[in-house]
């Protein structure tokens, strides 16, 4: 029956005859051989989670030695990924039962255990912990964070906030309380709807400020999670990119990495923080480190085997940023990643809305503005949208792109000139998370003109204060279309040039497009064919098939055909190019490099358009993103 070396260990030639000899010992005698096994293991020096399972087949005896085994067994379960287990064995801890001034400690770590797995199992647990005034200030603190995190997970962001306050002014100054602040301000920065989003503004501000002031090393994790999400709140206010920016590679590593305590799978904070710095690169520009962050996350969770919300969260910022970049393609497949582990995880949730709302748009820019339409309806993507959650981006200006693609004109306008309000009221003009003023003024061009430009300026003029090249030149695209003859030529080449030193490719060809039909409409053919052609070229990297086609026609009469796709990435920039690069990172500007290799600087600025598109950075993370030490260029 049993086989194995002359030392050992024996095992049974088939697991039937184990279970079988198993069963047929009698119920006292078993459990009083599962506590022998425990006992021998124990003392062999083999970890607990390998006695835990005769543990946890032994009678109840109020034992508090055993209560301490079970505890420090769903310890070491948690921390090789087994959640199931650790609930077991904290379960029959508190079956044993616990001493009465441990109980609310046990409970709180069974709540902690099914956090990925049953959280309504967690919420129900960590509030029964909290009611018990036995639970330490320390756990307390924990458990109101980890209470306020599953809230908003489930979507409810208001819940989450409320109580991280509360428990706020009832703790004492020091660390714990500055850790409830910070994640009040982070569930507040993820609502729907704000009663003083400025005021609220304001005292993040100050927050920062006083938490930055008190730490002269800018070493401290707290002072650095509250300049990221000041960073991100300035973002969304579309204030000038280089404070953002400044603040948000202060709360970061010199390398640029996360802090240990600011990571992925960090239990101080979650995921929250660093998904708020990832989407303050995204909005940036500096879609390298988006990029870089994202992938980190994916790996990290993978590793974790946390495989639900928050893999998904991960794909879902993946596809977002690959979206900006222009490669449509990826972005679709992260997305419908995202989507179905949303599907999977139930209905109405953050995740879901999120995923459909950048799906839709993706759809829209690779030409199937029907089949978005549907998804947005088989979704239910419309208003009132998520009742407490913010979507990323801005749900309602996404839903009034749809309705314009719908040609639904009057819809459309109703839609975002609601959003208009609601974001001025709160205070966020950023031109990337919510372009609501330029498709108003597309959606109002051809029954009120006047007002469609006077729209479209306000958003270049928004723009331009923000400071970023992307919003810029997509503003002063969508105000071409609402201008005709020589001005929109020339605001069209403006775009041109600010979205050839970003690197959002869909955006600049798309603009590149419609400059050249512009210029075609103008009788410049010559010019016109060149932006065509590169437009075109560019709109097939990006897998944008509407636009191909678009421009398709517009040379038909030449003759031209498309260029291949090419690939993304420092490896496929060509000798010129990166030629180009190096000089850029060691300071020269377009025109200085132009006068060194003696050619035109129209000639530089495409190289260095395809150099920022390929690399997926802006001219001042070019350094960064080919691994070369630089400084910033003298001049525009």
């Amino acid at each position: 029956m049993l086989y194995g070396p002359a030392e050992g260990p024996l095992e049974f030639v088939h697991p039937l005859l184990a279970t079988s000899l198993y069963k047929s010992i009698r119920l006292g005698m078993r459990t009083a051989m599962h506590g022998k096994a425990a006992q021998e293991l124990e003392h062999a020096g083999r970890p607990l989670m390998e006695s835990s399972r005769h543990l946890l087949e032994t009678h109840p005896e109020g034992d508090p030695d055993v209560v301490v085994k079970l505890r420090r067994a769903a310890h070491e379960h948690l921390a090789v990924g087994a959640p199931d287990a650790a609930v077991r064995c904290l379960d029959r801890a508190l079956a044993e039962p616990p001493e009465d001034e441990d109980r609310a400690e046990v409970i709180y770590e069974l709540g902690c255990a099914t956090l990925l797995t049953d959280p309504v199992s967690t919420v129900n647990q960590l509030r029964l912990a909290l009611e018990s005034p036995s639970l330490s200030s320390e756990l307390r603190i924990d458990a109101t964070f980890r209470l306020s995190e599953v809230l908003a997970h489930s979507g409810q962001l208001v819940a989450a906030a409320d109580i991280t306050l509360a428990e706020a002014e009832r703790t004492a100054p020091g660390p714990g309380r500055t850790r409830l602040q910070v994640a009040h301000y982070i569930w507040a920065a993820f609502q729907r709807e704000e009663v003083d989003g400025p005021g609220r503004s304001a005292r993040l501000g100050a927050f920062s400020a006083e938490l930055t002031a008190a730490d002269p090393t800018g070493a401290d994790l707290y002072a650095r999670a509250a300049r990221a999400l000041r960073a991100w709140d300035l973002t969304q206010q579309g204030a000038d990119v280089t404070e953002s920016l400044a603040l948000m590679d202060s709360a970061l590593l010199p390398d640029g990495r996360l802090p240990s305590g600011l990571g992925w799978t960090s239990t101080t904070w979650g995921l929250e923080l660093p998904g708020i710095i990832g989407l303050t690169y995204i909005y940036t520009d500096r879609l390298d480190r988006a990029e870089k962050l994202f992938e980190e996350a994916i790996l990290a969770f993978d590793i974790a085997g946390w495989g639900g919300g928050h893999l998904g969260f991960a794909y879902f910022l993946m596809g977002l940023v690959r979206f900006r970049r222009g490669a449509l393609a990826e972005a679709e497949e992260f997305l419908r990643t995202a989507l179905r582990i949303a599907r999977h995880l139930g209905p109405g949730l953050p995740l879901q809305w999120n995923a459909v709302g950048v799906l839709a748009d993706t759809l829209l820019a690779r030409g199937r503005a029907e089949e978005a339409w549907k998804l947005a309806e088989e979704y239910a993507f419309a208003p009132p949208y998520h009742p407490t959650a913010m979507v990323l981006p801005d749900a309602a200006t996404l839903y009034g792109k749809l309705l314009l693609a719908q040609q639904n004109r009057p819809a459309a306008t109703k839609v975002l000139t609601e959003v208009g309000k609601s974001l001025a009221e709160r205070g966020w003009h950023n031109t990337i998370w919510a372009p609501w003023a330029g498709n108003l003024a597309l959606a109002l061009a051809p029954e009120d003109p006047a007002r469609a430009r006077e729209l479209a300026d306000e958003a270049v003029a928004r723009a331009k204060a923000f400071g970023v090249a992307s919003a810029i030149g997509t503003a002063l695209r969508m105000a071409a279309a609402v201008n005709e003859g020589q001005p929109a030529v020339e605001l069209l080449t403006e775009a041109v040039r600010y979205l050839g030193r970003s690197p959002a490719g869909y955006e600049h060809a798309y603009a590149l497009v419609e400059l050249g039909a512009a210029l075609r409409k103008a009788g410049r053919l010559a010019e016109a064919t060149e932006q065509l052609h590169q437009g075109m070229e560019l709109a097939v990297e990006c897998n944008a098939d509407g636009l191909v086609a678009r421009a398709r026609n517009e040379l038909k009469a030449s003759g031209l055909r498309p260029s291949r796709l090419r690939s993304t990435g420092k490896d496929a920039l060509s000798m010129a190019e990166m030629r180009v690069a190096e000089l850029t990172v060691e300071g020269l500007s377009p025109v200085q490099i132009a006068e060194r290799l003696k050619v035109a600087v129209s000639l530089i600025n495409r190289r260095l358009a395809a150099v920022h598109r390929k690399t997926g950075s802006t001219r001042e993370g070019l350094a960064a993103a080919l691994g070369m030490p630089g400084k910033e260029p003298d001049t525009p």
